[in-house]
C-alpha cells in the first residue's frame, strides 16, 4: 500500500508529523521557512541535512507532482552531490541527526554512558580475579 506524499507547502503541522522521520520541532521549522520551490530548499531547515531530505523525500511533494517526478528529483539529488562534500552538516547543535527529540538523545547517552560504565566494571573485575 503507497503512503499518500504531504504537499510541503500546503500541509499542516500534523500531517507533517505524520511522516516518518519529522516531529513537531521539525514540522514547525518547516512551515515557518516556507514558500519551497524544490524539495532540496529544505536543507536551509535547521534540523534537515542532505541524508535527512534523502529518507524524507518519497513521503514529501511540492504541489501535485507526480511520482516518477519525485523519482527524478532523487536522482538528481543523489547524482548532484559532490564527491568530496560529507553528510556532516547537522543544523545548529544536533549530534545525533536521526533523533528528533530531545529526550531520545538523552536516552541515547545514557545508554551509551551505561554502557561505557559495565564495560569498567568488568574490567575492573576481571582485573582483581588475576
Amino acid at each position: 500500500m503507497e503512503e499518500q506524499q504531504i504537499d510541503i507547502n500546503n500541509g499542516t503541522i500534523d500531517e507533517l508529523i505524520a511522516v516518518k522521520g519529522i516531529g513537531p520541532q521539525l514540522a514547525e521549522q518547516i512551515v515557518k521557512e516556507r514558500p519551497y520551490e524544490k524539495m532540496n530548499d529544505l536543507v536551509r531547515v535547521s534540523g534537515i541535512n542532505e541524508v535527512k531530505l534523502a529518507s524524507l523525500l518519497p513521503y514529501l511533494s511540492i504541489g501535485k507532482k507526480a511520482k516518477n517526478a519525485i523519482k527524478a528529483e532523487q536522482t538528481h539529488f543523489a547524482q548532484s552531490k559532490p564527491k568530496d562534500q560529507s553528510f556532516t552538516k547537522t543544523g545548529d547543535t544536533e549530534a545525533f541527526i536521526f533523533l528528533e527529540n530531545r529526550n531520545d538523545r538523552q536516552d541515547a547517552l545514557l545508554i551509551i554512558l551505561a554502557g561505557f560504565i559495565f564495560g569498567l566494571l568488568l574490567l575492573f573485575l576481571r582485573r582483581s580475579k588475576s
